[in-house]
C-alpha cells in the first residue's frame, strides 16, 4: 500500500489512483463514473491484480455522494465473460480497491405488478 499514487486532474475533473504498473490492462467501467484498470493475469499462475481506479467527475461524486454511499449495482457486470467477472469480483473485493470502494450486497425484489380486482 505504501505505492499507491494518487492524482487529481482539476481541469479534467478526474481522480487517478495508481496500485500498480502492467503491460496488460485493461479497464472496466463499474459505474460511468468510475473505471476499474485490470491486469487480468493471462501469464501461467498469475492472477489478476488491480493497477488503479479512475473517477471521472470527481468533484460531482464528492457532492452528489456525501451524505450517502456510491452504489455499484454488479448487475453492470453481466455483460463480461464469467473468468472475468470472477477476476473483477475478488479484486473489487480485497486490498487496495477495498480501501476505496466498498462492495455490499443488497436484495431489490423484483415484484411483478398485482392484477386490479374487480368489484363483485
Amino acid at each position: 500500500m505504501d505505492n499507491i499514487r494518487v492524482n487529481y486532474d482539476s481541469d479534467a475533473d478526474v481522480l487517478y489512483v495508481a496500485f500498480s504498473r502492467s503491460e496488460h490492462v485493461i479497464g472496466i467501467e463499474l459505474t460511468d463514473n468510475i473505471i476499474l484498470r485490470l491486469d487480468k493475469g493471462e501469464l501461467p499462475h498469475k492472477p489478476a491484480k488491480a493497477v488503479g481506479l479512475t473517477f471521472i467527475s470527481f468533484s460531482h461524486i464528492l457532492r452528489h455522494y456525501q451524505e450517502r454511499p456510491l452504489s455499484i449495482p454488479l448487475a453492470n457486470l453481466r455483460h463480461l465473460p464469467d473468468d472475468l467477472w470472477q477476476a473483477v469480483l475478488a479484486v473489487i473485493t480485497t486490498p487496495p480497491v477495498s480501501d476505496f470502494l466498498s462492495v455490499g450486497l443488497s436484495l431489490a425484489p423484483q415484484v411483478p405488478p398485482l392484477p386490479e380486482l374487480e368489484a363483485a
